[in-house]
């Protein structure tokens, strides 16, 4: 059974961290590019943001006994199977973890357009 209290922590972080990258949306994409502290922001805070949607999604997955993910993307998947999501959800939630894992492994050479 899903844990309401997991659940809650996680929409809170989500939340917050969503109302930080909400600032910066007004910027030009030149203001964005000219400024490195607001892109470490944007960057950190979407991190966060699809690190608390995979923990939600495997939380629902795990606890309803629906399967084991794989990878940070496969509850996702398996939500999609199950009727939870549509499969162009899916499809944009598998294109977030993408964008996560490119901020956690690849920072070094980050297309910062793409996060803008």
């Amino acid at each position: 059974m899903v844990n309401p209290t997991v659940i809650k922590q996680r929409l809170n972080q989500l939340s917050t961290s969503l109302r930080k990258v909400e600032k910066y949306k007004v910027l030009s994409l030149e203001e964005f590019l000219e400024d490195d502290v607001v892109q470490d922001v944007v960057e950190y805070n979407l991190f966060i943001i699809v690190n608390m949607m995979v923990d939600i999604a495997t939380h629902i997955v795990v606890d309803n006994n629906l399967g084991n993910p794989e990878t940070l993307g496969g509850a996702f998947d398996i939500l999609c199977k199950e009727k939870y999501i549509d499969k162009a959800e899916a499809k944009i939630y598998r294109n977030m973890v993408g964008l996560r894992n490119i901020l956690s492994h690849e920072y070094i050479k980050i297309n910062k357009n793409i996060t803008r």
